[in-house]
Order: structure tokens, then sequence, then C-alpha cells
């Protein structure tokens, strides 16, 4: 009998610590999309992926004449790197090159903004998939000055995600925390705590999300100000997404909820 290959595939490692922009991401996803929020239609009329060997390319065409397209090597490529460029009409000044790469225990990510006066932000985490140590800066070319610095710690286990942030150059503080109520992390509850410190503002929301089957997703969340706001989410197909949101203070139910709706298809 010939001898067995098992001992040449050996299991890979971790994948390290999450990249500085996902510390807190768990929370946002999970009590709102806050991409969903829109009061007026929002319609992706036009979306497209093209894949060849170790590029992507996502193009999107919305009713409002804007085109967004993004093209990504992925870690193939060049290995442990992930690096995007993206571009938008008619706004080019947001168009942006961005740069990851994740190794066993660290994270390091920076973009540029593609214009003529870029601004330039520079990320990194340390740690491990379970909890990290990271920071993010950003410095602008037109004033030659720091205009953005934030640290934190992220946590993780089987049945939660948890981050502490200190943003706005220090006078911003959030701690967040996800809850999975099942295996499938399909439904979640969710906490955030936020404080400005230079004028003691807190604010305290609590939400979560709920998915009724595969197709359709529950969200919603409440603050210590009274302001309700719940979204339903329905896939219509693959990719393709119905959002119905609505928002009303409960302090000042004399007033109008407002009522939102989005719609996202894809090609």
């Amino acid at each position: 009998m010939s001898k067995s290959n098992h001992k040449n595939k050996s299991k890979p490692t971790s994948k390290g610590p999450p990249c500085f922009s996902e510390f807190g991401q768990k929370a946002k996803e999970n009590y709102f999309n806050r991409g969903k929020e829109g009061r007026l239609l929002n319609c992706s009329c036009g979306r497209s992926t093209y894949t060849y060997k170790n590029a992507n390319f996502d193009c999107r065409i919305d009713t409002d004449s804007k085109i967004t397209g993004t093209l990504t090597l992925n870690e193939k490529f060049l290995s442990s790197t992930n690096t995007s460029a993206s571009f938008s009409l008619p706004d080019y000044q947001s168009s942006k090159l961005r740069v990851r790469i994740r190794q066993e225990y660290a994270a390091l990510s920076t973009s540029v903004a593609l214009n003529k006066s870029p601004a330039i932000t520079f990320s990194a985490a340390v740690g491990s998939s379970s909890i990290a140590l990271g920071m993010e800066t950003e410095y602008k070319t037109a004033s030659s000055s720091f205009s953005k610095c934030s640290a934190g710690i992220y946590m993780k286990s089987l049945n939660s995600d948890a981050s502490i942030i200190l943003a706005n150059k220090g006078d911003l503080l959030t701690a967040s925390c996800v809850l999975y109520l099942n295996k499938q992390k399909k439904h979640a509850a969710v906490v955030e705590f936020t404080q400005k410190l230079s004028t003691k503002r807190n604010t305290l929301t609590v939400g979560g999300s709920y998915a009724v089957d595969h197709q359709t997703v529950v969200k919603a969340r409440l603050d210590d100000h009274g302001e309700f706001k719940t979204v339903l989410q329905y896939n219509v197909r693959p990719k393709s997404c119905l959002a119905i949101s609505g928002e009303f203070n409960t302090r000042a139910i004399d007033k109008i909820p407002k009522i939102g709706l989005a719609l996202s298809l894809v090609l």
C-alpha cells in the first residue's frame, strides 16, 4: 500500500485578528443595517460581477445615474494580501485604493483617496481571532495634519462579539456587544453604549435581529432618547434585497412616523 498523503495536508492556521475597520462591525450589522435606512426609494437598477482568475470586478449603476466600480485582487494573487481599487462617477473624488495584509498575529490596512489632495488612512491590529488590539489614523495631505486617530480592543467567542473603541482623537467612547442566540447566528441581541467625553452626552442603544426564514430578516433598535427604528429585509433573489424601514420617537408619538423603502437588484 502506498503511503498516505494526509501528513502533507496540515490544517490551516487561524486567519488572525480582524482589521481595525471590523471592530464593532457585527453590532452595526445586527441591530440595524445602516445601509437600508433610506427614507426615499433607493434602487440599484443594475449590478454585475465579473471574475477572471485572481481578479474580481463589481459594477453598480443606481437610479440617480451614479456608477460605482470595484476591482479586487484576492489573496491568491499575492499571499495574505487583498488589494482593491474603487471609483465612483460622477463623484470621482471618492475613488480609493485599498490594500489589506493579514498574517497569523497581525492585520494591516491602508487606503489612499485617488484625487489631487488625498487622505491617507492607515490601521493596524495585533492579536488573534479571539482578542485583538488595534489603531487607525488618517493623514490629510491638503492640510498636512492628522484628522483622525482611533484605538480599540476586540473580543470574540463562540456566542458573542464585543469591542471598545476610543475615536475622534479620544473624544468618543463606544462599547458594543453582540450576543448570538442560536448556533447558526441568525438571531442576535445587541447593546451599544456611546459617550462623547467633551460634553458627557451618553447614548444607550439596544436592539437585535431575527431571521424569520431563509429569505426574511427583521431588525430593530431603541435608544434611551426614545428613537425607535426597525427594518424588514426580504431577499427577492440571491444578492437582491427589498427593505422596508420605519422610525419614530416614542417621546413624540404625535409626530408622523417616517417610512423608508430600499430596493437592490443584482442582474
